[in-house]
């Protein structure tokens, strides 16, 4: 590698390659996890603590392409560590040496806080979510609940979390850019704290605990994007 300009063709080979590389990864770990399906969606029955103890198949087609839906996003949850090492690698030619060190400390913490939203949503709010909905689905009425919708409904759930955790970071690389200052966040606290409650309110069941739980996580990653900001701006001048 040098420091010369690459042309548009060797960017475009270079991406093609990272993406083949990741490929190689992807394929046989989404075929692993599509093998092993019906086990994962045990796992994911967990957090039900037993309310729902099996799922119904409503199309001949359904458990296939739930199958399918969920082996790939087992997949790039696994795989994540690989995608963010190509992605790092993909970008690294074009950045200064002082940029280079800065992405190879701070890729691991984009890994982190990205499996660590996942975490979050779900051991803590998904089982929150569960527990209310599910009340609705008790005696009189029985629950029958279909595969491809109960999946869906747990991905829909938790991976968005995955990203939210990376606030902090995007606010870094911004500050650092010159784009995001730290008197801007402060300023518009409290705009974000009514978006960050409508957003929970618009995503979570109609009740005040479980919008709480997916509004405290936000709100202290706000703070803490803050915080980055302000760190960035100190240590280091802006890059434009």
């Amino acid at each position: 590698m040098t420091d010369q300009p690459m042309p548009l063709a060797d960017h475009l080979r270079e991406l093609r390659n990272r993406l083949i590389v990741y490929l190689v990864f992807l394929i046989p770990v989404g075929v692993y996890a599509f093998i092993k399906a019906r086990l994962i969606v045990r796992f994911l029955l967990l957090p039900t603590h037993g309310a729902v103890h099996s799922l119904i198949v409503l199309s001949p087609t359904e458990g296939l392409y739930t199958f399918i839906e969920l082996a790939i996003a087992a997949a790039f949850v696994i795989t994540s560590p690989v995608l963010i090492y190509e992605a790092a690698a993909f970008v690294r030619p074009a950045l200064a040496p002082t940029e280079r060190r800065l992405v190879a400390v701070y890729a691991p913490v984009v890994l982190f806080l990205f499996l660590l939203g996942i975490a979050f949503g779900y051991f803590v709010f998904l089982p929150v979510v569960l527990h209310f909905v599910l009340q609705f689905a008790t005696a009189p009425f029985q629950a029958f609940i279909s595969l491809g919708k109960y999946i869906g409904f747990i991905v829909n759930l938790t991976l968005p979390f995955g990203l939210i955790f990376e606030l902090p970071v995007l606010v870094y690389a911004l500050a650092r850019a010159g784009v995001l200052k730290p008197a801007f966040l402060r300023k518009q606290r409290r705009i974000a704290i009514l978006v960050i409650f409508v957003v929970a309110a618009a995503v979570t069941p109609p009740d005040a605990f479980s919008m709480l739980v997916m509004v405290a996580p936000m709100l202290v990653l706000y703070e803490v994007s803050i915080l980055v900001a302000d760190l960035a701006v100190r240590r280091h001048p802006p890059m434009v």
